[in-house]
């Protein structure tokens, strides 16, 4: 009997060291991992720690979010992870994207497998697209694909979402509430001119410039008087008189102007952002499966 457990020992020993070294191998080379970046653009990344999608789909994924990027100059990073690391999937995602970014600007679509969470974190000009109401939308439509563990498809459906939502633009009267400290920041367009109105505005200078120019041109077409043709002294004269003006009276009008208070907790979408352990300033959300 004692021969035979000899045996067994011999044979379970190195088959569960090698286990372990090969689980430990897996776990090395997920805690190693690195984003791999567009090759069109280092805006664009993509981090599959949590091994959930296979060359094709992250190949698929990455180049969806180069085109936002390219488009938007903002910057987008996808990323799967079985360990967070004892944080919540915000702050994993959050955490991930700050620790790449240098603009501060865009966001980051996490799949947490280890607190069983998708979500996007939300930066600078993509907060005025990606308002709470829009995120909301998104997350439901990226459910189904969670909840029946279609990860390619949780990504894919976030990405196109953000895709549509930049194309739609940012509507009129959108703001960022600080949830800490109760302040809202409405949307200011840039301003910029379209080359339509470029040129409207190049011809009307051109035709006000060859107006003037042919008026004073034709004023200065005198004609050359022959000598002795003009006198002085029969064509000028000078008539001079004194004018004195009076103070009557004076009356002035004071008109007093009512100070507009605006309510700032009533007006166009929200998007509600909070700062991060980074001291940035976040907004986003996320669903659960």
């Amino acid at each position: 009997m004692e021969r035979i457990l000899n045996q067994r020992s011999r044979i379970l020993y190195p088959a569960a060291a090698i286990l372990m070294a090969l689980a430990m191998l897996v776990l090395c080379m997920r805690a190693g991992a690195e984003p791999t970046y567009s090759d069109k653009t280092d805006l664009a990344s993509i981090e599959d720690s949590a091994g959930l999608l296979s060359d094709e789909e992250k190949e698929e994924l990455l180049s969806l979010a180069a085109e936002i990027a390219k488009d938007t100059k903002m910057e987008i990073r996808l990323v799967t992870t079985d360990n967070a690391q004892g944080k919540s999937a915000m702050a994993y995602a959050e955490d991930y994207f700050e620790s790449l970014s240098q603009s501060f600007s865009g966001g980051c679509y996490l799949i947490d497998m280890d607190n069983r969470q998708f979500r996007v974190a939300t930066y600078g000009d993509l907060q005025y697209y990606l308002t709470d109401n829009r995120v909301s939308k998104m997350v439901d439509n990226a459910t189904e694909y969670a909840r029946s563990s279609e990860w390619e498809k949780v990504l894919e459906s976030m990405l196109s979402d953000t895709k549509a939502y930049i194309k739609e633009g940012v509507k009129s009267g959108t703001r960022i509430y600080d949830e800490e400290t109760g302040t809202y920041k409405e949307y200011v367009p840039p301003k910029s001119i379209t080359p339509l109105e470029a040129a409207m505005s190049f011809g009307v200078g051109l035709l006000g410039f060859l107006a003037l120019f042919f008026s004073i041109k034709r004023s200065y077409e005198m004609k050359v008087p022959e000598t002795n043709d003009y006198s002085v002294s029969e064509n000028v004269h000078m008539n001079l008189k004194v004018n004195r003006d009076h103070l009557i009276d004076t009356h002035v009008n004071r008109v007093r102007i009512q100070n507009d208070n605006h309510d700032s907790s009533s007006g166009g979408p929200t998007t509600s952002v909070h700062t991060t352990s980074g001291g940035h300033s976040a907004g986003g959300g996320g669903g659960s499966f």
